[in-house]
């Protein structure tokens, strides 16, 4: 017993030092799934040749110092980001079967969910002075894991095809649906399944070879006899084709439609092939231990006291997301105690840096309290740091961010009589409201968040509700305590190029007294477009090298400039 309460208090008092001396944490400190290194060794097989790998590791992607220059190697992309706000009260589900698809809008998935909640546990003394407690985290991130990948179990209904029968296709479809199993055997033939029915990750304008085994060269010349081709069926769903650089919007939406008529087409294209090859397919499809992985990690877990924070990415896109990092910054009791305050993630996506800030500032309905909470967002903006001065190349600051996502209960109220306030919402008058409201106000004077963008509101005020009911407090002059008006409290807001919001909702859920937020957004991302580069590079050694052009003495080859 004594061993045991030594080592609680070894790990207790240093939590308690750090909170009451303000030490900063480090950058890294936050969990995450672990990473599938397996497939994501394998998917690196596909990028660039070698040549170009080494180029990649000698030459930085630094910005600002020639736009123009840069502007000729970049693409964009469009990625689905959904953002998402709950100030839960302090209140715990009682089981994992709380249904919040309507606040993350898993109907319509992103390839990036960033969760965010206040009051994740009371804001008690013990809570704020005390060690951090952290058990609501874990069943707050089942119901999140639960929600995405919901919309991606295999259907049981077997549908219908015009094609032949396929035993193996037949195999293959009913072992897919048994998600509860593992899934030892990953590859077919030097191909990985995972790979062809995930969202693609590779690079624009790459072409994937899969007939370099010759095992699969011997199935597709036996599948081309009866005029099925594997090449053909993956290619006509677009793994294995030129990508075009336009995008289509929501990518995950578009590959998880096309994989249940893709998954049939490649099995069946295997129906002419040798008995020794059809029993390696039958090994696959006859094991009792096949389990698709989950469509959703998580790579990003961050507690402070009330505030949490969970970022979730389509599997695929992980590998394309570097230089994670946190930054909490407490602004409560003190002025540094975590009951207020913020934290804030930092991370780039293929070539662009994001950063989202999930805060909960100054409470309180008097006059003059927006100055607070105004003070706050200054003081997270100053302190939040996520790299050293001598780390160059990445964003020090929220603010040097390409794009910046700020979201949280903001706890602006509206500057009206609770009587006015109540009678306008009754009324749905939502821009009478709006005219009154503290942040807009504040915003539109630029007195906070200078630049800064927020959506249309055209939902009711999030707070303050009655628990588990759809009446707001304070409706029944009989009840007693203090009266909080009606308000906007939880709030999204964006910053920076290439943002464009689809939806900016709150959901039903009645958990605690305030409403959770939502909003969906589609964010141009810069992608290095490796052929272009690449170009540029053989270009610029053929001038360097000009011998590489001619041949037998051809000198007609040799590319002259023109001089005027």
């Amino acid at each position: 017993m004594k061993a045991r309460k030594g080592k609680r208090s070894e790990l207790f008092w240093p939590t308690i030092v750090k909170k009451w001396l303000n030490i900063k944490q480090k950058v890294y400190d936050f969990s995450e799934d672990e990473a599938d290194t397996e497939t994501e060794s394998e998917d690196d097989d596909t990028s660039s040749d070698t040549s170009f790998k080494g180029y990649k590791m000698r030459q930085r992607h630094r910005r600002g110092k020639s736009e123009t220059l840069r502007a000729q190697y970049i693409n964009t992309k469009e990625l689905r980001v959904t953002i998402g706000t709950w100030n839960v009260a302090g209140i715990l589900p009682c089981n994992d079967d709380l249904d919040i698809e309507g606040w993350v809008c898993s109907e319509e998935p992103a390839d990036i969910y960033i969760i965010g909640f206040q009051e994740v546990v009371p804001l008690n003394a013990g809570n704020v002075l005390g060690a951090e407690d952290n058990k609501p985290i874990s069943k707050w991130e089942s119901i999140i894991r639960r929600t995405l990948n919901k919309s991606f179990e295999p259907e049981n209904k077997p549908k219908s095809y015009s094609a032949p029968h396929s035993p193996v296709r037949t195999n293959f479809a009913n072992e897919i649906n048994k998600e509860e199993n593992n899934f030892p055997l990953r590859k077919i033939y030097g191909n990985d399944l995972q790979t062809i029915l995930d969202w693609p990750e590779l690079s624009f304008d790459t072409i994937h070879h899969v007939d370099s085994n010759p095992k699969l060269r011997r199935v597709l010349s036996s599948s081309a006899r009866i005029g099925l081709n594997l090449i053909d069926s993956v290619s006509l769903y677009g793994y294995g084709m030129k990508r075009s650089h336009q995008s289509s919007g929501n990518l995950s939406l578009f590959w998880r439609e096309q994989q249940h008529e893709m998954v049939p087409q490649v099995f069946d294209s295997l129906v002419g092939v040798s008995d020794e090859e059809n029993d390696a397919f039958s090994e696959l499809t006859n094991n009792k231990e096949v389990k698709l992985h989950p469509k959703y990690v998580r790579i990003v877990s961050k507690q402070m006291v009330g505030i949490y924070v969970s970022v979730w990415v389509q599997r695929n896109l992980r590998r394309h997301i570097h230089h994670l990092k946190v930054s909490p910054v407490g602004v409560g009791l003190m002025g540094y105690m975590g009951n207020k305050g913020s934290i804030s993630v930092s991370m780039s996506v293929f070539q662009s840096r994001m950063c989202f800030v999930c805060s909960h500032l100054a409470s309180g309905q008097k006059d003059g309290a927006e100055h607070r909470r105004n003070s706050d967002v200054h003081e997270i903006l100053q302190r939040t740091r996520f790299a050293s001065v001598f780390d160059t190349d990445q964003p020090h600051t929220i603010p040097s961010h390409d794009q910046i996502f700020w979201f949280g209960d903001l706890n602006y109220r509206i500057n009206m009589s609770d009587a006015e306030i109540r009678k306008l919402v009754a009324l749905k008058k939502w821009d009478e409201l709006m005219n009154s409201d503290q942040l807009s106000n504040e915003l539109y004077k630029g007195h906070v968040f200078e630049g800064w963008k927020e959506g249309l509101i055209n939902f009711p005020p999030t707070y303050k509700y009655e628990f588990n009911s759809d009446k707001y407090a304070g409706e029944d002059t009989q009840e007693g305590g203090k009266k909080r008006s009606p308000a906007w409290c939880d709030r999204i807001l964006w910053l920076g190029k290439g943002i464009k919001q689809l939806k900016y909702q709150c959901a039903e859920n009645k958990l605690s007294d305030h409403r959770p937020v939502s909003s969906i957004f589609l964010v141009d991302v810069e992608v290095l477009d490796h052929h272009k580069l690449q170009r540029a590079l053989n270009f610029a050694s053929a001038v360097v090298h000009p011998e590489i052009f001619f041949e037998d003495g051809d000198l007609s080859l040799i590319y002259m400039p023109r001089r005027d």
